[in-house]
């Protein structure tokens, strides 16, 4: 069974809804102004999703090494291999002893949550699903259940305004004021732990996101949180460029670069001491009165010349 309509006057939320309710198999294609997105459902849970502009941020791959599972070689290696033995990304890494298989499921089920959650918020267009077997391996490929996404995604709705109003841009620079208490420390979860400690004065909220291991809107409320306790503040722009100058120069520079500084204006005074003393040797050298008998003889003859033109002219004078 298929069915199709607008998205003005059928919510994808309800589209979602009496998909999982009836338990249907198929794809569910929207058609927006960014192109066309494709959702899987198998047996009323969300299998997959695709968005219609994918940005390589959302690839698996580029997800796996920010999160820090694997390195950049490491993945630059399985895409090599995966044109070989045309096996999925997550088996060739599993294979290759380079992730552990619960680690690859759980930034996959991160990923489709969020490309789901971003569909939700799709609000103008077309939609249509299609009943159809879809290509799925019980016990390795993960299921999402839709009514907790539905759920989900309508918190996020409802308190992404107040999250902005706190932290209001992804390219924002954060900073720790303060560390936790142990009191603090024992309330929070790891991953929480985790969000703090990518904060470090240089690292902007997009960057902290994608490290986070967690989902957006979990880990941007996590930091509004954190500055909402005055645990994390948000860094000035100017600050933020006099802080990564002052770093580079520690890094040309090992130790303190004042005392660098003033080393290298002692050597640049020596230097200039020296050739002083030298020029002034040269100077205090020179046999004036011989130097001087060199002028005289070489400028003689001008002299006697200079004196015939003169004597001349008064002869041709009236």
């Amino acid at each position: 069974m298929s069915f199709e309509g607008s998205l003005e006057s059928f919510a994808i939320a309800e589209i979602f809804q009496l998909i999982a309710t009836q338990a249907k198999t198929g794809v569910l294609e929207i058609s927006s102004e960014d192109g066309v997105s494709v959702v899987r459902f198998v047996k009323g849970d969300l299998f997959d999703a695709m968005p219609a502009k994918k940005s390589p941020d959302d690839f698996i791959g580029t997800m796996l090494v920010r999160a820090g599972h694997i390195t950049p070689k490491q993945l630059d290696y399985a895409l090599s291999m995966q044109e070989k033995n045309l096996r999925k990304l997550g088996d060739t890494l599993i294979r290759m002893g380079a992730i552990r298989t619960s680690e690859f499921q759980n930034i996959l089920t991160l990923q489709r949550r969020e490309l789901a959650f971003r569909l939700l918020r799709t609000k103008r267009g077309y939609y249509k699903f299609t009943q159809m077997e879809v290509e799925f391996e019980e016990g390795v490929d993960a299921l999402i259940n839709v009514s907790a996404i539905l759920m989900e995604g309508s918190r996020q709705i409802d308190e992404w305004p107040g999250v902005f109003a706190r932290i209001p841009s992804d390219k924002l620079v954060l900073r720790k004021v303060r560390q936790l208490t142990e009191a603090e420390r024992n309330e929070q979860g790891e991953e929480v732990l985790r969000i703090l400690s990518l904060v470090d004065g240089e690292k902007t909220v997009r960057d902290i996101i994608n490290r986070s291991r967690m989902g957006e809107f979990d880990a941007w409320d996590t930091l509004a949180r954190f500055y909402d306790d005055s645990i994390i503040d948000i860094v000035r722009q100017d600050r933020v460029k006099k802080e990564r100058i002052r770093r580079r120069r520690r890094a040309l520079f090992p130790g303190r670069f004042k005392d660098f500084v003033a080393a290298a204006l002692l050597v640049a005074a020596a230097l200039s001491l020296l050739t002083y003393t030298s020029e002034w040797r040269i100077w205090t050298s020179l046999d004036y009165h011989k130097l001087w008998d060199d002028v005289i003889r070489q400028y003689a003859p001008l002299e006697e010349r200079a004196e015939g033109w003169g004597e001349r002219r008064r002869i041709e004078l009236p």
